[in-house]
């Protein structure tokens, strides 16, 4: 059986805030190059927020990664 939703948004907010912090991007500076809304962003990094494919898309784009990655089982700390 796959993951349920909360394993799923909970592997989205790790996955996105691994990777914003790789980049040494703020929450603030992800937002602003993705076009969404700062704390929608936090939103998402604490598993409150459920984007939308668009918002997934957006902000896979500025993260440079395929929107699947965003999505997948943890990635390594």
């Amino acid at each position: 059986m796959g993951r349920d939703f909360d394993h799923v948004a909970s592997d989205l907010a790790h996955n996105i805030r691994t990777l914003r912090s790789e980049r040494g991007l703020s929450q603030e500076a992800l937002a602003l190059s993705a076009d969404v809304d700062r704390t929608y962003v936090s939103q998402i990094e604490r598993s409150v927020g459920n984007p939308s494919l668009l918002v997934l898309c957006k902000l896979a784009s500025t993260l440079e990664v395929d929107p699947s990655r965003l999505v997948s089982p943890r990635m390594p700390e």
